[in-house]
């Protein structure tokens, strides 16, 4: 047993480049996630934020939605917008409907209908099942009260965004 345990941490390691500090930030997210789940908001903040801080695409999807409701830490929505727009510049998909949403309602952030809709034309793209429908129908929403400028504008906007790998998006 202690041969396979010792076995697979070396492979651990190895597939961090080497770098033992990988597999403890691997096991620390699940446990930031595992407590978010169930509802320890606190614990998982306080795991989370060095995570984040480290530039983990996930720790920082994470606190950006804890500080956009208020779990766990007091509810701030220019500081889930910083998370989340961390998260989006790294190509995670997570945040992206969710910077569309405060781009659209004025959320920690002037109202910007161009660009809550280039958000979530990303995100319709990127997302998956539920998620990905949503984006979709809040777009095609979005779609039907703006002008053709005004589309045309975000439509730009996607694409300098995807063209500079989520860098040159806000």
């Amino acid at each position: 047993m202690w041969r396979f345990v010792c076995a697979l941490l070396l492979v651990l390691v190895c597939e961090s480049g080497g770098r033992p500090e990988s597999v403890v930030a691997a096991q620390s997210i699940e446990d930031a996630e595992y407590a978010y789940e169930r509802g320890e908001y606190t614990q998982a903040a306080r795991l989370f934020s060095p995570l984040a801080e480290q530039g983990v695409a996930s720790a920082q999807f994470y606190l950006g939605v804890m500080h956009e409701k208020g779990r766990g830490v007091r509810q701030d929505n220019p500081t889930a917008l910083t998370w989340f727009r961390k998260a989006a510049a790294q190509g995670y998909a997570g945040p992206q409907s969710n910077l569309g949403l405060m781009y659209e309602r004025g959320r920690g952030v002037r109202k910007d209908l161009v660009r809550a809709l280039m958000w979530y034309h990303i995100a319709g793209a990127m997302l998956k099942g539920d998620e990905g429908k949503a984006a979709v129908k809040r777009r095609d929403y979005l779609t039907s009260h703006m002008t053709a400028e005004q589309i045309e504008q975000a439509q730009e906007m996607v694409r300098r965004c995807q063209q500079s790998q989520f860098k040159q998006c806000d």
